[in-house]
């Protein structure tokens, strides 16, 4: 069997046994505590349960008619504040506080750059075309993101051995 196979059924396996990676895809390790937010004996990812409640609040107000905005309005209000995930590259984000900080820019960046997508011209295909694009390009952070986790677990006496890891266990 494929050492990759072999990872991921590791990883289908640790899902299975641990639905709570769901809601924090972090390992259960101190090194990791400040990429959550603990709630209620939970650990809950900062990035998802900051920016999208909040990118879904705005597409919410939008769609209940409070926000008026012109359409080159949201496209430069989103991709100013979607800029701000560029921050998730640098020592901010290595801080509780600056990774939140970086999450809510991207979640209010992520809201109007979706309403401006959804508001252009074109037709449905196209605009759920270029949404996809737009995801896909935010997902490469996810990407470097990972980058930075592997260091962290390179740095840890288990390296990266899944089986044996405290924080996967």
């Amino acid at each position: 069997m494929s050492n990759f196979k072999k990872e991921f059924k590791e990883f289908i396996q640790l899902l299975r046994e641990k639905n709570d990676y769901f809601l924090s895809h972090h390992p259960m390790c101190s090194r990791f505590d400040d990429d959550v937010y603990h709630f209620a004996g939970k650990r809950l990812c900062i990035g998802c349960f900051t920016a999208y409640p909040i990118a879904l609040f705005i597409l919410l107000i939008w769609v209940l008619g409070y926000l008026d905005i012109p359409l080159i309005y949201m496209f430069l209000i989103g991709s100013l504040f979607g800029s701000f995930q560029f921050l998730s590259l640098t020592r901010i984000s290595d801080v509780k506080v600056g990774k939140i900080s970086i999450k809510i820019c991207l979640g209010v960046g992520m809201g109007f750059f979706t309403i401006g997508i959804f508001s252009l011209p074109l037709n449905w295909f196209l605009r759920l075309l270029l949404f996809l694009i737009c995801v896909n390009v935010v997902g490469f952070y996810s990407f470097l993101r990972m980058k930075k986790i592997n260091k962290i677990c390179a740095r840890c006496e288990n390296n990266k051995d899944l089986s044996n890891c405290s924080g996967f266990g």
